[in-house]
């Protein structure tokens, strides 16, 4: 949680190394290690919302078309074939137009039947320089973005659950590829950080109904994103969770000139 001094030098605002935790020697680091009497029996619902695996999964579709097969199959051609597709494989596989001969390079020349260089294996640079520089950059650029869809889940919560003893709760959350997977935290854990500057806390999300609502879990170091609006809540518990997840700050500043260290007499006496 420690500010490092690159992070000072370039103005890096990380949540945990906040200066309302550094000047605070008597703020109790959470224990790693869970309680040996905890219940894991599952409880009441506090938060769910469908929607963000649904549309996790629609940004994937939409990545994967647009940076996997568009530029992932031509370039994939490029090497594997004696060179790019031509316009005339494309517009029989891909279009019902065909773009005229005129505008082609080849114009009708019948070039098509003309073998390229790179027929003759290991005879030439062009192929040499295929095979050394494009197909290892290709496999990089897919496994770059096979590594960009496991983790493009962007932290959202799809469902939370107490346990019985509201000790732990059950956080479901996209994972993967495709999946969604459980993930079991430590109330005591939990934290919604100390807004950075104090004159953002009127504007942060946390106080707006349809802000989005991130929570830090100190000990795994993961954040969890909740949509603020009540329709995903169990109102019964939605007051009770946000008050066991910003008891390190509610109430101890509320203005800007009344901060949780520093405070300033912003009133002018007559004198």
């Amino acid at each position: 949680m420690r500010e490092e001094p690159i992070e000072r030098i370039i103005g890096l605002e990380r949540a945990p190394a906040h200066p309302g935790y550094q000047f605070q020697p008597f703020v109790q680091t959470p224990s790693m290690d869970p309680d040996p009497t905890l219940s894991f029996s599952v409880g009441e619902t506090i938060y769910e919302n469908r929607k963000v695996v649904e549309w996790t999964r629609f940004w994937k579709v939409i990545t994967t078309t647009i940076f996997g097969l568009s530029p992932g199959f031509y370039i994939f051609e490029i090497y594997a074939a004696d060179g790019a597709p031509s316009l005339d494989w494309m517009s029989d596989n891909w279009n019902w137009w065909q773009i005229p001969k005129q505008f082609q390079d080849g114009s009708s020349w019948g070039l098509e039947s003309y073998r390229y260089c790179d027929d003759h294996d290991y005879m030439n640079f062009q192929y040499s320089g295929k095979r050394a520089l494009g197909r290892p950059a290709h496999t990089m650029y897919m496994i770059s973005l096979l590594v960009i869809l496991q983790n493009m889940n962007m932290d959202y919560v799809s469902k939370m659950v107490y346990n019985k003893d509201k000790d732990i709760v059950f956080v479901y959350k996209p994972d993967g590829l495709w999946g969604e997977r459980e993930y079991v935290y430590d109330m005591h854990h939990l934290e919604q950080m100390v807004p950075y500057a104090v004159t953002a806390i009127p504007n942060s999300t946390l106080f707006q109904d349809d802000g989005i609502h991130t929570v830090y879990c100190m000990s795994h170091r993961e954040n969890l994103k909740f949509y603020g609006d009540d329709k995903y809540w169990n109102l019964d518990l939605k007051e009770e969770f946000y008050a066991q997840t910003r008891t390190m700050w509610k109430g101890n500043f509320n203005s800007k000139y009344d901060g949780s260290i520093f405070k300033l007499q912003n009133i002018a006496t007559e004198e």
